[in-house]
């Protein structure tokens, strides 16, 4: 099947953050940090202007995500085995035996299950997406397709239907 893609990939899409990954066995890993790097496709039949969506609306899109999640440490909500409790100024998180406590600013809970390159993947594309419907007008867009990398050559992507 024929169509049309565009993609974003450039260095000021990045954002740098702590997390731990929680493991189906009782165990997590240490709290430890990466440089994220991300990258969005946009897939759909051309506009009127001849493009498939505006490089222009798409890069601070994408750009204002990565702030949203650059120094922080990001706690996964969607899993029964991290326990979250916010207490003013502090959150505290709770996996088995072991005890976290960080200051609330510094903390973005997310709507996820783990804190894994792929989730972080799908979180992102929901935002983009959430975004794209709210008002830049992405009617001609039919997939976004988004990429998380933790590390050089080492990323994980997700896509879905728009």
């Amino acid at each position: 099947m024929a169509g049309f893609r565009i993609r974003v990939d450039q260095d000021h899409l990045k954002f740098s953050a702590a997390h731990f990954l929680l493991y189906s066995n009782g165990e997590c890993e240490r709290v430890h940090g990466h440089n994220y790097r991300t990258w969005v496709e946009l897939e759909g039949s051309l506009e009127a202007n001849d493009y498939v969506f505006d490089f222009l609306a798409i890069k601070p899109l994408m750009k204002k995500i990565c702030d949203r999640l650059d120094h922080r440490v990001l706690l996964p909500t969607e899993n029964a085995a991290l326990k979250i409790a916010r207490g003013g100024s502090v959150i505290e998180a709770t996996f088995h035996d072991k005890q976290y406590r960080f200051p609330a600013g510094d903390v973005l809970l997310l709507p996820i299950h783990n804190t894994s390159a792929e989730l972080l993947a799908k979180y992102i594309c929901g935002e983009v997406k959430q975004e794209l419907k709210a008002g830049l007008g992405a009617a001609h867009v039919t997939r976004i397709t988004v990429g998380v990398q933790e590390s050089f050559g080492q990323e994980a992507s997700y896509e879905e239907a728009f």
